[in-house]
C-alpha cells in the first residue's frame, strides 16, 4: 500500500505540477583573446517575438537575418568602453529551444569592466529574465535582466 502511494504521489508531482519559466541565456565567454557569445532563447517565443516585430511568418531562409537584426536592437554590450557587435555564425534548433552561437567582434587583453544593456523579449513576453553569465577572467558570474531591470555593469 505504501508503494502504490509513493508511486501515485510521484505520478502526480512528476506530470501535475509543471511551470514555465520564461528564460533566455546569454553567456559571454572567452576564446583565443577574442570574446563570443552563445544565446540559447525558448524556441516558441523566440520564433513568436520575431513575427510580431518583423510582421512575417520567420522561416528557416529569413531566421538568422531577423535574429540577427532583432537582437541589435535589443542588446548592447560595452567591454571596456568599447562598444560590441554580435555576429552570428551558428543556429541549432532543437524542439523547445533555439541556440545562437557567435563572436561580440572584440579582441580584448583583458577584461576589466562589461556594461550590458538587454530587453530582449521582455516588452512582450511577461515574466521574461534574462541571465546575462559571464565566463570571463577566470570567474564565473551571472546577471538577471528583465523589465524592471535591463542593464547592468561587471567589473573585474
Amino acid at each position: 500500500m505504501k508503494s502504490v502511494f509513493s508511486m501515485m504521489l510521484w505520478l502526480l508531482l512528476h506530470f501535475g505540477y509543471s511551470h514555465d519559466i520564461k528564460m533566455a541565456i546569454f553567456e559571454i565567454y572567452e576564446e583565443q583573446s577574442e570574446l563570443k557569445m552563445i544565446v540559447s532563447l525558448d524556441k516558441e517565443d523566440f520564433l513568436s517575438t520575431l513575427s510580431q516585430e518583423f510582421g512575417s511568418e520567420i522561416t528557416s531562409e529569413n531566421l538568422e537575418a531577423h535574429a540577427f537584426e532583432y537582437l541589435q536592437c535589443k542588446i548592447a554590450i560595452q567591454v571596456n568602453d568599447e562598444c560590441t557587435s554580435f555576429t552570428i555564425n551558428k543556429i541549432k534548433l532543437n524542439d523547445f529551444n533555439i541556440h545562437l552561437q557567435g563572436s561580440l567582434n572584440i579582441s580584448v587583453s583583458e577584461v576589466t569592466e562589461i556594461r550590458m544593456t538587454n530587453t530582449c523579449m521582455v516588452d512582450l513576453i511577461p515574466d521574461q529574465d534574462n541571465i546575462m553569465k559571464l565566463k570571463l577572467n577566470d570567474r564565473i558570474r551571472s546577471f538577471r535582466l528583465n523589465s524592471k531591470r535591463t542593464s547592468t555593469t561587471a567589473i573585474y
